[in-house]
């Protein structure tokens, strides 16, 4: 099974529980069409959990949701940005096709993610992309965030997201070069400040 982390995708044998009492019946239909639920930063026991509910014409709803870990049925990462492109091939393909010519595993959350796991009306006019790319050295979070940098100047909407440290959990990646002395990480079971030459160690 997929180790559980911030952005990873849960499918649960039961309906969680909302909590917000009055978003009961859109979590029931959410759960019975067979969508998952998307990983957030711990808050208690139970697993924390969030979704965005469609809002045509407006931004969507952000839902959040508790479960028990034994209701996991299945864990998945996000889905590949090829997997998005069809949504935008104009951009997506383009970008893709680089990604892999870079030799980076782009993943996609947010708006773009959900639209495409749902076929719901999650994205609009000013949605950004977000995207996640798991590093594992410091030479290579230079290279994805020097990859994201220089791809972001031909996107025709904001090239958001984050880089992904083992152990240590994520960072945006416009933060990443800044050049700040330290970093604020955020993973699954907390936020907190990292100095650089702390990352690698």
């Amino acid at each position: 099974m997929t180790r559980l982390r911030r952005h990873a995708l849960v499918w649960l044998s039961h309906t969680p529980q909302p909590d917000l009492k009055q978003d009961g019946s859109l979590v029931d239909q959410w759960h019975a069409d067979g969508n998952p639920f998307v990983v957030c930063r711990q808050r208690s026991d139970l697993l924390s959990l969030g979704f965005c509910w469609p809002a045509p014409g407006l931004r969507p709803r952000r839902i959040a949701v508790q479960a028990g870990h034994e209701e996991i049925v299945r864990v998945s990462r996000p889905p590949m940005l090829e997997e998005v492109a069809a949504l935008r091939p104009d951009a997506f393909t383009r970008l893709s096709n680089a990604a892999a010519d870079a030799g980076l595993d782009v993943r996609v959350f947010g708006s773009w993610m959900w639209q495409t796991l749902t076929g719901g009306p999650h994205v609009n006019a000013s949605s950004d992309l977000d995207v996640l790319i798991d590093v594992a050295s410091e030479a290579g979070a230079d290279h994805a965030a020097a990859f994201l940098q220089r791809e972001a100047a031909d996107c025709p909407f904001t090239l958001d997201g984050e880089l992904s440290f083992p152990g240590l959990g994520e960072v945006h990646w416009r933060e990443y070069l800044s050049g700040e002395p330290a970093l604020l990480f955020k993973s699954i079971g907390a936020l907190r400040m990292i100095r650089r030459e702390e990352m690698w160690k």
